[in-house]
């Protein structure tokens, strides 16, 4: 499994979830579930988060909140770590919980508040926990339509503001919204997420990858590439064409043996460019993503014995305009 890639800023919104290890369940009971509940008030208290929405569901959890502070990480393990021991001290088991430390996407203020607190909301109606969203005790749902004893973490009101003049009105057209997608089913407004890291507009994504220009991870982290990535597979192409020496239809040209320039392109496009596997193959002659994958190993492989190729790999590299 990938390591998931993490941005985090000062006030940053942020749709958060994590699921139990294959997909097992993260709790039994009632006792789970408002232990989870308190950790979870402990920290976004100790934290002076904002919860938009949440949804404890038996195998997974959501949340979509903001942090005054850049402290999501810091945050997520006092939750995840403290939920884990209890879990495992009650129900006698050992090892992980979760199946990762947690996914996060960033999301543009604002511009996505009404969809993914739908969609978080939705939740358990749709995996048959209950038959309308303000029904299940064990998420945000019902603090929207009656803020009886909601806690003062949860923004509601920050939400609800953007869709009416008086809270009267705003809940009216939020329960509207809610029925709205029970009856035909909505999509889930993550699907537009870019690196599996954002959400917003292009200006939004264009914003973030300036801040992170400097700031990413280890390159090596697909997510990371990805943001840094604006080198086109053509770019890539002449490159390799110019320290190999060949021209460019020898590098389209497939069951090809001993073709290093053709498997030094692929190796570079999938580490420095956005381009899919299988798009790639469909461009290098028409081979499927698995060969594509294949060679991209071998040649992984062949840098560490092979120092020809080696440097070669490398000279391309710095002849890349890479924003690294």
């Amino acid at each position: 499994m990938s390591r998931p890639l993490r941005i985090e800023l000062p006030d940053g919104l942020y749709h958060v979830t994590n699921r139990g290890l294959e997909r097992r369940k993260i709790v039994r009971d009632d006792t789970d579930r408002a232990t989870w509940y308190r950790l979870l008030d402990r920290t976004v208290v100790r934290r002076r988060w904002r919860v938009l929405a949440w949804a404890l569901m038996e195998n997974h959890f959501h949340l979509f909140l903001r942090t005054p502070d850049a402290d999501l990480s810091a945050g997520m393990h006092d939750l995840q770590s403290g939920y884990a021991s209890f879990f495992n001290v009650r129900h006698t088991r050992r090892g992980p919980l979760f199946q990762s430390r947690f996914r996060a996407v960033l999301v543009e203020a604002a511009a996505h508040d009404w969809e993914l607190t739908r969609y978080v909301h939705l939740n358990p109606v749709r995996a048959g926990l209950a038959a309308r969203p303000e029904d299940y005790p064990w998420s945000s749902a019902r603090h929207y339509l009656s803020s009886r004893g909601a806690p003062k973490w949860l923004a509601w009101q920050e939400v609800l503001a953007q869709h009416g003049r008086t809270i009267r009105t705003a809940r009216r057209a939020y329960a509207h919204y809610l029925a709205e997608g029970l009856a035909t089913g909505p999509v889930s407004p993550l699907k537009d997420v870019v690196a599996s890291t954002l959400l917003g507009s292009d200006a939004f994504v264009e914003r973030v990858r300036e801040w992170a220009r400097d700031r990413l991870p280890d390159r090596d982290v697909p997510a990371a590439r990805e943001l840094r990535a604006k080198v086109t597979l053509e770019a890539v192409e002449a490159v390799v064409c110019d320290v190999f020496g060949v021209e460019p239809e020898q590098l389209h040209r497939p069951r090809q043996r001993g073709n290093d320039a053709r498997a030094t392109l692929a190796y570079l496009a999938r580490r420095w460019t956005a381009i899919p596997a299988e798009e790639l193959g469909n461009r290098l002659g028409g081979v499927s993503g698995a060969a594509i994958s294949q060679t991209v190993a071998k040649v992984t492989d062949r840098l560490c014995t092979d120092s020809a190729l080696r440097a070669r790999a490398r000279a391309c590299e710095s002849a890349l305009p890479l924003d690294v």
